[in-house]
């Protein structure tokens, strides 16, 4: 038990070593006899508060520890598609969680400071990181519609040929940031999700490529 433990540890210096500039959530996959164990390493740089992990498929969580900090499951069950564990979790810290089926993948790993996101999240699907703009878009423009706006302005200027490509949808800028203004959480991700698959966009990596999301990113925390 004893020298597995320090191999425990040792391959745990090793993986935050290597991840210690990645600024957000970093995994980590290991084998351990028959369990199937994920590290999720906070190299955000900053104490966290949440972690939110969300599955394509339901999964039962059977198992978690953490190194520098503690967390506890809000979510009311260990079973379903979504989790929200609550705490803290120091800058270095990890989580190490176990779920069955051990070989469901997660679609959205995110550290949290409150209900805000914290560094970048792990998006493994399209609508997972589609979800998250959405619902940050939304919020950013509840707190303040005006500067909201701003944002639009802006993201429409830094990617100038989003416009050209939205005229072939029969949109323009105007249009879709008057849409985005008063649609409602879902509304806005539902309309974002049509016009990813109307370009294309069927990657995470396709998504990220298409366009400069960092004045976005920049505004939403990421």
């Amino acid at each position: 038990m004893f020298t597995k433990k320090c191999v425990l540890l040792l391959g745990l210096l090793l993986a935050l070593t290597s991840v210690a500039l990645a600024q957000g959530v970093e995994m980590r996959v290991f084998t351990v006899g028959t369990r199937t164990i994920h590290w999720f390493a906070n190299t955000t740089g900053q104490t966290v508060t949440g972690l939110r992990i969300a599955f394509e498929e339901p999964v039962k969580i059977t198992g978690k520890v953490e190194v520098f900090g503690g967390l506890q499951n809000v979510t009311g069950t260990n079973e379903g598609f979504e989790f929200l564990f609550v705490g803290k979790v120091a800058p270095g810290g990890f989580v190490e969680l176990r779920w069955e089926p051990d070989v469901t993948e997660p679609v959205l790993v995110m550290w949290l400071s409150g209900d805000k996101p914290v560094g970048m999240p792990y998006f493994g699907t399209v609508s997972a990181l589609v979800k998250v703009i959405a619902d940050g878009l939304v919020r950013l423009r509840d707190a303040d519609p005006k500067a909201f706006g701003t944002l639009l302005t802006e993201f429409f200027t830094v990617n100038t040929t989003l416009a050209s490509s939205l005229g072939q949808l029969g949109l323009s800028p105007e249009i879709l940031s008057a849409m985005l203004m008063v649609a409602p959480a879902e509304g806005v991700e539902n309309l974002l999700l049509t016009l990813v698959s109307s370009f294309g966009l069927d990657t995470v990596e396709k998504f990220m490529g298409a366009l400069d999301w960092s004045v976005i990113f920049g505004a939403l925390g990421l």
